[in-house]
């Protein structure tokens, strides 16, 4: 159905265009012909020189905006083609997203129903309900960063951070549930930088990254994240080992419900907001963030650069 669509709009142009072509020549060969008759009635107005040329070249001018516009208009109804599209599958990905945690809960709270129950399984049942919990929370409170930030509501309120303590609790909460997915998680941290931003943009930025890298890494694969002072910038960085991404790709990885390569994204889920709110929010915190891969080598290098309190720019 989509590609009949696409396919329509890409024929109703095409013939737009032939006939604008066709009406085009037809007005240089018409004014070509006519030019003496157009330059005597020119004369008898009083004009000089020869405006059978204004009349080709104004023309011309007329039915080259013409054909411009209609390209314009292809690209526009291609483009909300394709963010429509992507619209669709977000929603039947977050969609997937929140209904196996709900079938998680579903069961473990059935368990819970069950009489006398040991008390292991009580407790096994009860974090496993409050860590699907948490999984859901995190889509919901994605989705709304996304549409703040889309909106370009209220901006963040930055203050400093002091990014050592800030890592060192970060790394210490996020290294468990890494590790219990059978990845290996790599820490350097060599920075005594202070950075205006806000704690939980900081956090939701790493948690997407890192998140990312888990979900492309394989079983005992390895995630190195580093954060280092750079001059007047402090550089993070977020390298895993996994599938890479297609070059083609690359630019593309920061819009908002785009997905990497369906051969790929099918296969690990997820729902195109991750990347493109991490961009949004480095951004607000007058940052840079970049991707990079090299195709035929496995990994993908996420890397986040802000400036300093009192830094040099």
């Amino acid at each position: 159905m989509r590609r009949k669509r696409s396919l329509r709009i890409i024929v109703s142009y095409v013939l737009s265009l032939v006939v604008a072509v066709a009406l085009l020549v037809y007005w240089i060969i018409y004014v070509i012909q006519s030019a003496s008759t157009i330059n005597e009635l020119a004369g008898r107005l009083g004009s000089e020189g020869q405006p059978s040329w204004v009349v080709l070249a104004t023309g011309c001018t007329l039915f080259g905006l013409l054909i411009v516009g209609l390209t314009y208009q292809l690209a526009q109804a291609l483009a909300e083609r394709n963010y429509s599209r992507k619209q669709e599958e977000f929603v039947s990905n977050i969609t997937h997203e929140m209904k196996s945690p709900l079938a998680a809960i579903k069961l473990h709270a059935q368990t819970l129903q069950e009489p006398d129950i040991d008390d292991d399984v009580r407790r096994r049942s009860v974090g496993f309900i409050l860590q699907q919990v948490a999984r859901m929370e995190t889509l919901v409170d994605n989705v709304l960063e996304s549409s703040r930030l889309v909106a370009r509501r209220k901006g963040l309120d930055l203050r400093p951070v002091a990014l050592r303590p800030f890592f060192e609790h970060y790394f210490a909460e996020a290294r468990p549930p890494i590790e219990q997915r059978g990845v290996r998680l790599s820490v350097t941290l060599d920075t005594t930088a202070t950075v205006m931003a806000t704690p939980d943009a900081l956090h939701r930025v790493m948690t997407n990254l890192v998140e990312n890298a888990v979900r492309f890494s394989a079983r005992d694969g390895e995630i190195r994240c580093r954060v280092a002072d750079d001059g007047s910038r402090v550089r993070i960085e977020v390298e895993d080992d996994g599938v890479g991404i297609p070059a083609r790709e690359l630019s593309r990885i920061f819009d908002r419900f785009h997905q990497i390569g369906r051969e790929i994204s099918e296969r690990r889920g997820g729902t195109g907001l991750g990347l493109s709110i991490v961009w949004g929010l480095v951004r607000e915190m007058k940052g840079r963030v970049g991707a990079f891969s090299h195709e035929g080598r496995p990994g993908t290098r996420f890397v986040v650069t802000l400036p300093q309190l009192g830094g040099r720019p």
